[in-house]
């Protein structure tokens, strides 16, 4: 839906959330505008814009205990350049468990960065320091 294909040679735009490894944190944002981060819990923080208060980006903390604990014996190909974001979304609300269903506010902000996810299409680049 709000994949951009920008004819650069044979390459088109991929979107692909970024690894801080300072902070153990992935980060995607769909658009560069005034921004508020809201904390939902110890993995999920939701970007909204400061416009309209929508969703348009998330932060993933601590992950790379959470790709070590739950993702990486789960990737079929080790070999794969990136990842699809949307798998380790799904693989977050899915260890998180009734923890998430239980809250709906919670359930929505996780409902909201899989949309995200998957509308963009983010991919996260594999990085040798969580491998």
């Amino acid at each position: 839906m709000n994949r951009v294909h920008l004819p650069i040679g044979d390459c088109a735009y991929t979107a692909v959330a970024v690894y801080y490894e300072d902070a153990d944190t992935v980060e995607y944002v769909r658009r560069d505008e005034p921004s508020i981060y809201r904390r939902i819990d110890d993995l999920l923080t939701l970007v909204l814009s400061m416009r309209t208060r929508e969703p348009i980006g998330f932060q993933l903390k601590g992950f790379r205990h959470f790709y070590l604990e739950h993702i990486k014996d789960k990737v079929q190909r080790p070999d794969e350049i990136f990842l699809e974001l949307i798998v380790i979304l799904e693989e977050a609300i899915r260890s998180l468990g009734n923890k998430v269903f239980c809250e709906r506010e919670r359930l929505s902000a996780y409902i909201s960065a899989q949309e995200i996810a998957k509308e963009d299409e983010v991919r996260l680049s594999k990085l040798s320091i969580v491998a």
